[in-house]
């Protein structure tokens, strides 16, 4: 549990530990932690609820939730911020004093300045890999779902104070880039537009011709040479590969994701890396060669020799998975196991580097390299990893359980543990799930969309604010922005998203503007207030000397959402779930408008109240500004 001591989970704690004295003196079978789990902000009475007494009547079996509850308030103390217990309906409420807790979350938030680095977290690397787009086509919008779930997971884990290794994986060695090789040498070598966009048609082109005679066969014959190292076709596939990658990093950029790493499978082959993998899965028995059958000549995963498999690979039609096929080629799975062998540890870091271009945001994007002047970096490893994180789409479930599977037979289940797969959904058009050989994607990449959303953020800034010139395109595109990473992250990562303008752009609900606007609205309400004003109250906060009750409903639900935050990014980076951060800053969003509509601030009639109500305003703005910047979004300060 990060930062024990904000506010919040201090009462949480507090209150847990009363809990289980309690249900031990009635006989009951509690953890602090299960009962800490069970307490979150009441939606039907009092400032908080646990719900243990639901769990404990369906372990006894003949109780009902409601008596225990009532036996549990008539026992339980009041601890912390608490000052009354009430049972209703089968939970525990809790009712706080306001003023108290008001005061100690405003501290908090105002002051802010914890090391985030505690506990575990500190001594943890982490390394997340997205988007990983084949480098032979522009992003389209379900890459950008990957790449923008990817960069808020990245964003929480560092902010939790893990070491973050953003990590990306250039696939330049899979089927689809040797279909654009062979487009690229036979169909022409002159771009007309962005360079990814030009490979990513003639790709589509090279699908319409892939039944022509010949073709096929060419293809695998060019992939073969291509896989050999210092070939003229390796030579030519990287020089392909490099230039899609160098403006798939223009889209990245322009939605403000970045990386620290870069690593090219050509790169895993050369280096050695998959044959040592190959002989460590052999050593231990996990891999074989098949003699006969449709394998032969295969190396395999043999699951039938592998005892009890997990759920995930149960209900197999096939009994083996091929890693190399007869004719020596590396399956996609092999060559990510032996990146996760890397990833983890299991083998050396023997990679070399070098810096493959400038970010806007200052930080150096390495790539492994086989160019002369690439180096060994050895004080700053890229591997070793306690956490591996892959942002992949929900389809591949099933090479990630054979990846795992892989390292359980390797008799390192605790190496299979550290691996994490966040799926995620498709993202759906009115016209159909994009497909790259198709070209569905054309006009639905991430830069078509973009482009779309600053149009219509500039045009709907202009109607409602009234900005004009270089202020208006500089809001445009934080507006455009965040329209895009809302709507996307607001759904859970497993499910479908279908993008809608109508919910994007909407100033006045849940959405990424209406954000950012609650955000500008609370930083112009301040600077009207002045600096004299914001001093004087902070001052009267920090010496105990604020008489105010926060006895409004609005005023105190904002105050308990604040409060949670620090439980809610927790939350998110347990259950790799970016949406838990947008249903919070939504939440902000709409308390505080309800709070500010409400009450008045700079027309408060009492100099307590005033100013109780701009430390209020300055609370949910820290908040709102920093679960933006976790999303990846920009806290604007003026519309």
């Amino acid at each position: 549990m990060e930062n024990p001591e904000n506010p919040y989970r201090l009462l949480v704690l507090s209150i847990s530990s009363e809990l289980e004295r309690v249900l031990k003196g009635l006989g009951f079978d509690a953890s602090v932690e299960e009962v800490s789990r069970s307490i979150s902000p009441s939606k039907i009475g009092g400032d908080l609820s646990s719900s243990i007494s639901f769990r404990l009547a369906s372990a006894s079996g003949d109780s009902k939730p409601d008596e225990i509850a009532k036996r549990i308030s008539s026992l339980v103390r009041p601890v912390g911020f608490v000052n009354r217990i009430e049972a209703e309906k089968g939970f525990v409420n809790f009712y706080l004093d306001r003023k108290g807790f008001s005061a100690a979350v405003l501290l908090d938030a105002l002051q802010d300045n914890r090391a985030h680095a505690t506990g575990s977290a500190a001594a943890k690397k982490v390394i997340i890999e997205y988007p990983s787009v084949n480098p032979n086509k522009p992003w389209h919008i379900g890459h950008l779902r990957n790449a923008l779930l990817g960069n808020a997971i990245a964003n929480v884990f560092s902010y939790l104070g893990y070491s973050v290794l953003r990590e990306d994986y250039i696939d330049d060695l899979g089927i689809q880039v040797m279909e654009s090789l062979w487009g690229y040498i036979n169909l022409g070598n002159n771009p007309d537009k962005k360079f990814d966009h030009w490979l990513g048609e003639q790709y589509v082109e090279v699908n319409k011709r892939i039944e022509e005679a010949g073709v096929a066969g060419e293809i695998k014959t060019l992939a073969q040479a291509a896989e050999k190292p210092g070939t003229k076709e390796s030579l030519m596939l990287l020089e392909l590969a490099k230039k899609c990658v160098e403006a798939q990093y223009e889209t990245a950029f322009s939605y403000g994701i970045y990386h620290d790493i870069m690593v090219w499978e050509s790169d895993i082959v050369a280096n050695g890396l998959l044959g040592k993998a190959m002989e460590l899965l052999e050593e231990k028995g996990v891999v074989e060669t098949s003699s006969s059958g449709k394998y032969a000549g295969c190396k395999i995963i043999n699951f039938e020799k592998l005892g009890e498999l997990p759920k995930s690979l149960q209900s197999l039609k096939e009994n083996a998975k091929v890693l190399v096929r007869s004719d020596g080629t590396a399956t996609y799975v092999a060559k990510d196991i032996a990146f996760h062998m890397w990833k983890l540890g299991l083998l050396d870091d023997t990679f070399k580097y070098a810096e493959f271009m400038p970010q806007p945001n200052g930080v150096a994007l390495y790539s492994t390299s086989r160019s002369k002047e690439a180096e060994a970096f050895s004080a700053r490893k890229f591997n070793g990893a306690d956490l591996a994180i892959n942002v992949i789409d929900v389809r591949q479930s099933y090479p990630q359980a054979v990846l795992r599977l892989a390292f359980e037979a390797l008799g390192r289940k605790e190496l299979s543990e550290r691996i994490f797969h966040l799926a995620y959904g498709e993202v759906e058009l009115q016209s159909g799930v994009l497909s790259g050989r198709k070209g569905t994607w054309i006009g639905y990449s991430a830069d078509d969309l973009l482009q779309e959303a600053k149009k219509k953020a500039s045009s709907l800034i202009t109607e409602r604010f009234g900005l004009t010139g270089s202020e208006k395109d500089a809001v445009a595109n934080s507006v455009a922005r965040a329209a895009i990473i809302f709507e996307f992250l607001k759904v859970s990562p497993e499910k479908k998203v279908i993008f809608s303008w109508d919910r994007a752009l909407n100033f006045e609900g849940n959405s990424g503007p209406y954000v950012q606007y609650m955000h500008a609205r609370a930083s112009r309400l301040l600077e009207d207030a002045g600096p004299e004003a914001l001093a004087s109250a902070e001052a009267r906060l920090y010496d105990g000397s604020l008489d105010y009750q926060f006895n409004n409903e609005k005023e105190f639900s904002l105050i308990k959402q604040i409060s949670i935050f620090e439980d809610i990014v927790e939350k998110a980076r347990n259950e790799l779930r970016p949406n838990i951060l947008v249903e919070h800053a939504g939440s902000l969003a709409l308390l505080f408008s309800a709070f500010y509509e409400a009450l008045p601030v700079l027309k408060a009639e009492k100099e307590d109240e005033k100013a109780a109500r701009l430390l209020v305003t300055r609370a949910a703005r820290l908040r709102i500004g920093k679960v933006l910047g976790l999303l990846g979004i920009d806290a604007v300060e003026k519309m």
